[in-house]
């Protein structure tokens, strides 16, 4: 996904900031008077060590954001889109690549691995609402040249997610919702970093991911993080 081109000035893309759901109409891209159904998509700044992005969609800025910051999802016209990241202020794309977008979908695209090699991981998000009382969470390492990892809830033998290499991720499973939950991940059975006081509120979907770097002891330290995605 890496390359080294200029971002333009068209101004294609980014309707509104819309608030979440399956269903909504996007601006028109011609005269026709039908509406058109956007798809959603989101950007995750998950490279430890990389200073604040601007993060881009059809070689337009849309916003900045910094490590382990997420800015919810904006409406994008379906079909292939431009998506990418550059240093803060630069007119030089950091990796960029195309994302094929499908009406009424949302994805969410991780800035992922360290500086020097950067990439972009495009994951689909399924916003289906959780069983009734119940709540939906789901598991990526984003965690560089990490072992595969573990979820689990403090005081359960059985782990939620199991063997998640970097970069890979699982579907959105159901989880009971509770005011007061520890997520522990683990490598080889070992509890590397937990995740402590955490409510999870039935209709709500979340991804939980690793972060960071095994060996560092800054901010770019090894551990968890938690979005809400609905």
């Amino acid at each position: 996904m890496k390359t080294k081109n200029y971002l333009g000035l068209s101004t294609k893309i980014i309707c509104a900031l819309f608030a979440i759901t399956l269903t909504f109409s996007a601006c028109k891209k011609d005269w026709n008077d039908d509406p058109i159904e956007a798809a959603g998509i989101g950007f995750v700044h998950a490279s430890p060590g990389t200073a604040a992005l601007d993060y881009i969609l059809d070689n337009q800025k849309i916003g900045s954001f910094s490590y382990t910051n997420d800015r919810g999802y904006f409406a994008a016209y379906p079909g292939t889109r431009i998506v990418g990241v550059s240093k803060k202020d630069s007119l030089k794309y950091l990796t960029n690549g195309t994302a094929a977008l499908k009406g009424g979908s949302f994805y969410s695209v991780f800035v992922v691995d360290t500086l020097k090699s950067t990439k972009l991981l495009l994951v689909e998000d399924d916003l289906k609402a959780p069983e009734t009382d119940k709540a939906k969470i789901r598991f990526i390492n984003l965690s560089p040249g990490s072992s595969p990892l573990d979820l689990a809830l403090d005081g359960n033998a059985t782990a939620l997610f199991t063997s998640k290499a970097f970069k890979e991720y699982t579907a959105f499973t159901s989880i009971n919702p509770s005011e007061n939950y520890t997520f522990q991940v683990k490598q080889a059975g070992t509890v590397r970093a937990t995740l402590p006081a955490i409510k999870i509120e039935k209709g709500k979907i979340y991804t939980i991911w690793a972060k960071g770097l095994s060996n560092a002891t800054d901010s770019t330290k090894f551990g968890l993080a938690i979005m809400t995605n609905k």
